[in-house]
């Protein structure tokens, strides 16, 4: 009886390895596939593809430890009545309630494990998320502006482009700005530009060289000016920070206020 328990707790646990390394690697793929699009589509800065990819991935160690034991038990007794290993336990005088502890003290720990990671690590790895979420959306436009893809604005009033960055990385070359303000359309055009911060923190676009076009669409009301220096504000630093969603919130402060959003969450 010892050796059985033994050999099933040791090819339970090599059984659930298995599993959670082919799970873990399908969802850490299709997390990574789905941030790099977005980062090819200018809507996450690269530096952010691999802490994004990580808080998420640590997001998904509670349901994937369960799944991993769940098959892991499953397939250690379907492959017992396969190769006929239930009728000699049967022969023997054992029932199949005898499998129960033995698989006990294979699952206890695990589940124990499981409730850490889903009381502790999967809510700090969700606050973390949005907290860097909630750093990168208040970062100036400037910051997610990659060379050849047209990028709005976060307040959808400005599209930039720019064709290429210079060899010091410090400036852009062939900017294109459309903009609308006051019911007007512009559109400006400049052969570089840089960033530039001000003396309380707050930062603008500066073009150099360039064409400004504004005007009113269906109408012949339009102005043509030419400049040298153009400078644009960009980020007053005056953003509000953000608050933590449900899933975000620590285990203790949803015991400590229990209203239906936290106890369903709990």
């Amino acid at each position: 009886m010892v050796i059985f328990r033994r050999a099933l707790r040791r090819e339970c646990g090599n059984l659930a390895a298995a599993v959670f390394a082919a799970l873990f690697a399908i969802s850490l793929v299709s997390t990574l596939v789905r941030v790099l699009g977005r980062a090819a589509g200018g809507k996450l800065p690269t530096e952010a593809v691999l802490a994004t990819v990580g808080f998420t991935s640590l997001n998904y160690l509670p349901v994937l430890v369960a799944l991993s034991v769940f098959v892991a038990v499953l397939l250690a007794l379907t492959r017992s009545y396969r190769d006929s290993e239930m009728v000699v336990w049967f022969t023997a005088g054992q029932p199949l309630t005898a499998w129960v502890g033995p698989i006990l003290s294979f699952v206890l720990p695990l589940v124990i494990l499981v409730a850490g990671l889903s009381l502790g690590l999967a809510p700090w790895a969700n606050e973390r998320l949005e907290a860097y979420r909630e750093q990168l959306a208040n970062r100036d436009d400037t910051a997610h502006i990659a060379p050849g893809v047209f990028m709005e604005s976060a307040h959808a009033d400005r599209v930039f482009f720019v064709e290429s960055l210079s060899k010091d990385q410090q400036h852009v070359e062939n900017v294109f700005v459309s903009f609308k303000q006051h019911g007007r359309d512009g559109v400006m055009v400049a052969k570089s530009g840089f960033v530039e911060t001000g003396p309380h923190g707050e930062r603008f676009a500066v073009l150099l060289d360039g064409r400004r076009y504004e005007g009113k669409a269906g109408t012949t009301e339009y102005r043509v000016m030419d400049f040298q220096r153009y400078t644009i504000l960009i980020d007053d630093n005056g953003a509000a920070p953000g608050t933590v969603s449900v899933k975000g919130m620590p285990t203790w402060d949803l015991l400590k206020t229990p209203t239906p959003e936290h106890l369903g969450e709990l």
